[in-house]
C-alpha cells in the first residue's frame, strides 16, 4: 500500500472517533492527515514531508478552527421541561409551611407541591428557586427580587 492510503486510512479513522466523541479535536487531526496524503501522493520520494505537513496543517487547522468549534459547542442552552419552571412567578394555594412540609402552588395551569426556607400564606405570589423531583423550591416573590432576576 502507498503511503498516501495510510493517511487516508488514518485521516478516516479519526473523522469516525470525532464523530463519536462530539469534540470537534480529531476533526482537525483528520484534515492534517488528508494534506498529509495528498504531500505523500506529490512527494513520494521524501518521507519527511507528510509529517512536516500533517504536523503543521494539524497546529494551523486546530489554531484556526478552534474558535469555531467552540462557538458551536457553547451554545445557549433553551431550558425544557421542569427546568423550564425556574425563575418563574406562581400562586400558593396552599400554606408552605417549612416546619409542616405541607405547600402547594399554582404555575400556570399545573398545581406543585412546593418548599421554603420561609413559611409562605395562599395568595402570595412566590418565584421558583429550583426542582426537586415533584417539588419546587420557592421564595416568596418581591419587586426587588424581579428587577434582579430580570
Amino acid at each position: 500500500m502507498e503511503v498516501y492510503g495510510l493517511w487516508i486510512i488514518v485521516g478516516v479513522i479519526a473523522l469516525i472517533i470525532d464523530l463519536l466523541s462530539a469534540t470537534m479535536f480529531m476533526l482537525w487531526v483528520a484534515g492534517g492527515c488528508f494534506i498529509a496524503a495528498v504531500v505523500a501522493a506529490l512527494l513520494p520520494g521524501v518521507p519527511w514531508a507528510p509529517w512536516a505537513a500533517f504536523a503543521v496543517s494539524t497546529a494551523v487547522l486546530l489554531y484556526l478552527g478552534r474558535p469555531l468549534a467552540r462557538r458551536f459547542q457553547e451554545q445557549a442552552l433553551v431550558p425544557s421541561n421542569v427546568d423550564a419552571l425556574i425563575g418563574n412567578v406562581g400562586i400558593v394555594i396552599e400554606t408552605v409551611d417549612p416546619l409542616q412540609n405541607t405547600g402547594r402552588v399554582r404555575m400556570g395551569s399545573e398545581e406543585w407541591r412546593a418548599r421554603a426556607a420561609t413559611r409562605i400564606e395562599p395568595g402570595a405570589k412566590v418565584c421558583v428557586l429550583g426542582v426537586s423531583g415533584t417539588t419546587i423550591e420557592v421564595a416568596e416573590w418581591t419587586p426587588q427580587a424581579a428587577q434582579v432576576e430580570g
